[in-house]
């Protein structure tokens, strides 16, 4: 997990406006949005990151936590990686027709 110096380090590399970086730092510092849930055939679980200093939520033990431990937790080029972050919606026009989707990233 990035320090702040660090973050705000990436965000001047990466040039980002105010409002992007105040994205960013919304979902590095909010709560889940959600606590995951298992069900039918997922199984969800707590994954102890070292590179975030926190517990990860996933739900599944097929692609998300295989995600988590193969890729995320060991990539030096993931820098951060979150559960749950936010609420948003998307407005797209499949085959024409207006349509709005809330989701969770």
């Amino acid at each position: 997990m990035l320090y702040d110096v660090e973050f705000q380090a990436w965000c001047n590399s990466l040039q980002l406006s105010q409002q992007q970086r105040d994205l960013v730092n919304q979902i590095r510092t909010s709560p889940p949005a959600r606590k995951v849930k298992g069900g039918g055939r997922n199984v969800h679980g707590f994954y102890a990151s070292s590179k975030m200093g926190r517990t990860i939520q996933f739900e599944s033990h097929t692609v998300e936590l295989p995600a988590i431990t193969q890729f995320y937790e060991y990539d030096d080029q993931v820098l951060e990686y979150w559960d749950q972050p936010i609420k948003f919606s998307i407005k797209c026009s499949p085959q024409g027709k207006q349509a709005t989707t809330t989701a969770l990233s």
